[in-house]
Formats: C-alpha cells, sequence, structure tokens
C-alpha cells in the first residue's frame, strides 16, 4: 500500500518561559525543529489510505525578558510576536514542505483550517476498535459528508456498530444509506455517544456545550479542539526531551 506524506507546522507558547536574549531572537527568528516520531493514519477510500504525518513546529518564550529592577516578566509586543511566527511559518513552507500550519488560539490569530489528517492521527491512536460514533453538524453539506466518509471507510471492513449522536439532518440520512448499501452496516440513533466508544466529532457546536458544562466530554473523543490539544503536548513532550 503506497504511503502518503504529510508536513505540518504548528507554533505554540512556551507557558512560564523566557527568551535567553529577545533581541537575538527577534533577529535571528524562531528555531524550527522536527519530532522525531512519524505518526501513522488512515484517510480516504480505497487504496493509498495509508499516510503518515511528520511533524515541525516552533515555540515561543511566553515573555521577552524580565525587566531590569523588579524581575517581574515582561511580555512581548504584538507586531513583533506576529513578525517572529511569520518567520517560522515561511521558513517552514520554503525549507520542508509545509502545506499546513496551525497556530495556537493563544496568539490571537485564526488558528486556521484543521487538516483533517490530524483528525484521522487521533482516530489511528484508538485503535483496535470495531464500534464507532459519529457527529456531525446539523447543517452538514456535501463537505461534510465526504470528510466523515474519508475518516472512517478504512475502518469499515471491521466495523460492527456505527451509531449517530446528536440531530439527525439530510446529510446523516444519506450516510445511513451508504452505509447500509456499501457495508450492510445499520446506522443506530443515539441521544449522547457511548462513554467506552471512540467518537468522531465533526460538530462544532458540541465543543461550545461542553465549554458550558454541558457533560460530553469522552476520553475516546476525535474533535477539532482534541486533536489540537495532542498536537500542542506531543510538540512540547517532543521539545522536553
Amino acid at each position: 500500500m503506497e504511503t502518503n506524506y504529510l508536513n505540518l507546522f504548528y507554533a505554540g507558547i512556551l507557558y512560564g518561559q523566557y527568551a535567553e536574549n529577545g533581541k537575538k531572537l527577534t533577529g535571528e527568528g524562531l528555531a524550527v525543529r522536527k519530532l522525531e516520531r512519524e505518526f501513522p493514519y488512515l484517510m480516504g477510500r480505497g487504496r493509498g489510505a495509508a499516510g503518515r504525518m511528520l511533524i515541525y513546529y516552533a515555540l515561543l518564550p511566553q515573555y521577552s525578558k524580565k525587566t531590569k529592577f523588579t524581575g517581574k516578566p515582561k511580555g512581548w509586543k504584538k507586531d513583533t510576536a506576529v513578525k517572529l511566527l511569520e518567520r517560522a511559518e515561511q521558513k517552514a513552507v520554503v525549507e520542508w514542505g509545509c502545506r499546513e500550519q496551525i497556530l495556537a488560539p493563544e496568539f490571537g490569530k485564526d488558528p486556521g483550517r484543521m487538516p483533517f489528517e490530524l483528525l484521522a492521527v487521533c482516530l489511528y491512536r484508538l485503535r483496535p476498535f470495531d464500534k464507532l460514533c459519529i457527529s456531525l453538524p446539523e447543517d452538514a453539506g456535501e463537505r461534510d459528508f465526504e470528510q466523515v466518509l474519508d475518516l472512517m471507510t478504512p475502518y469499515l471492513p471491521r466495523m460492527r456498530q456505527v451509531m449517530l449522536a446528536g440531530r439527525e439532518s439530510q446529510v446523516t440520512e444519506r450516510l445511513e444509506n451508504w452505509l447500509y448499501e456499501e457495508f450492510g452496516i445499520i446506522l443506530v440513533k443515539k441521544e449522547k455517544p457511548p462513554a467506552k466508544t471512540p467518537w468522531l466529532d465533526l460538530c462544532a457546536e458540541n465543543e461550545k456545550q461542553e465549554r458550558a458544562g454541558s457533560g460530553l466530554e469522552n476520553s475516546g473523543r476525535v474533535s477539532c479542539r482534541e486533536a489540537l490539544n495532542f498536537l500542542d503536548t506531543a510538540v512540547k513532550n517532543g521539545y522536553n526531551t
């Protein structure tokens, strides 16, 4: 099976740390490093579904320096931080071909589109499983339908049960028909995702409800928020070792 490779760049923050030399860092720019580990995933339909993600990253210390007399931390000027990030992004694209870039939300910029390969990496980490729960936006369209098929199709030949948590829509009806016609799988409707079942949650509204305390947390959840947390943790663990 052919393996696809994806180079991804991530920019995050090193909380509680100071730049050793803020002026030097401003001049030279942030170092772009690479995680030694490669992250496998399955995504797509038919052959060529296997992939590996290579992660490049840059981490900005939270503070530019300590003030001379009080020793209090001094943050970065916004325009300086933005320039450092943009230079690191450009370096990752030019030198290592990182066609996907993600910025930590703390930078105050749009983190950008979440690459679905990153969600595929998170789903792959939950293997083995023969049951899967999914959630789709209420206003799901053709793009959502295609993406959920790409993410779960590699696992369907060995799947015993697929569940739907959340509201139904024209897309979920279409998915229900597709699952039965292609794999003989009956889509089971659930009010909430089962606690011990991998949950592919593509519904951003669920994340808003969780922040409001609706109790939608699930240790096997794969969502944009969980994928971003995984990425940040993997990068900082790699940096610290």
